[in-house]
């Protein structure tokens, strides 16, 4: 599957007049939901997602033609992926059984070049719904947590464009959340989650994210691609003076892991010169 979206930043003293454009344009309250999301950082040699005994059975027809697609993407090539468990807002400090509770499996490829288009970004995706087990699967495929957020997203939609403003919340400490290379002490997921209101947006300025998107569900289809394309351009212009629509870097969406060629190991992150 191929996700296609624009992307717009919205100040949050703007929050409320972008809700009220996107209800209007859409003809639809605000869908408001809050996940949970907990980061997997892959292994230094790609090496699939093939150690699947502890996936729950039996599996749907979608669900193992999702899993065998996502061992082949990860075949050749570790990224960090997430698992996505939604919470109701009024219970968000019950504590959570992460092994238990239904969850959903997100992987992310690098976006593809822009191609002339710069607004849009183009990648794909692979999503599984309602999995249980996730942090046992992922232990099992060399998959270790790194760490967890909180994401409340607004979703509009007008057929098959989502309009989703979002943003993201630390969980723990701030100086927790270091860059993966860095960390030295690992943190398991918390077992309770603290009140919405206690957490601190990760944007400092605390603003949205707004993501014009649509799917692309074959992965051989260019001329459904231009399709979306085309329809994702039109919306652009139609909103054209109400949001700021940018050309992001696609580095910024890279989940890819750096990958250790075989037969050599690891330089040390620090070299002391001099005598001890």
């Amino acid at each position: 599957m191929y996700e296609v979206f624009l992307t717009a930043i919205v100040d949050d003293s703007s929050f409320g007049a972008a809700c009220a454009v996107l209800s209007g344009l859409c003809g639809m309250r605000p869908w408001e939901s809050f996940q949970r999301v907990l980061y997997f950082h892959g292994p230094p040699r790609a090496s699939g997602m093939q150690h699947q005994t502890s996936l729950e059975k039996p599996m749907r027809k979608d669900a193992t033609f999702l899993w065998k697609e996502l061992n082949q993407n990860l075949l050749r090539q570790s990224y960090v992926i997430q698992a996505r468990y939604d919470i109701a807002k009024d219970r968000q400090t019950a504590p959570m059984d992460l092994i238990a509770t239904q969850g959903m499996l997100r992987w992310t490829d690098f976006p593809e070049p822009p191609h002339g288009r710069p607004m849009l970004t183009q990648r794909k995706k692979t999503e599984i719904w309602d999995q249980r087990n996730l942090p046992i699967v992922m232990h099992d495929n060399n998959y270790s947590f790194k760490t967890e957020t909180i994401e409340e997203v607004h979703r509009f939609y007008r057929d098959d464009v989502e309009f989703c403003l979002f943003r993201s919340y630390f969980l723990h400490p701030q100086n927790r959340y270091v860059s993966v290379e860095s960390k030295t002490e690992q943190f398991p997921p918390l077992d309770s989650l603290p009140p919405l209101d206690s957490l601190v947006p990760i944007d400092m300025e605390k603003r949205w994210f707004l993501h014009v998107k649509t799917h692309v569900m074959s992965d051989n289809k260019p001329d459904d691609l231009r399709k979306a394309q085309d329809q994702l351009l039109a919306v652009r212009a139609e909103l054209e003076g109400v949001f700021d629509f940018r050309s992001i870097d696609r580095k910024v969406y890279d989940t890819r892991i750096a990958q250790q060629p075989q037969g050599i190991q690891p330089l040390p992150q620090k070299v002391v010169i001099g005598k001890n």
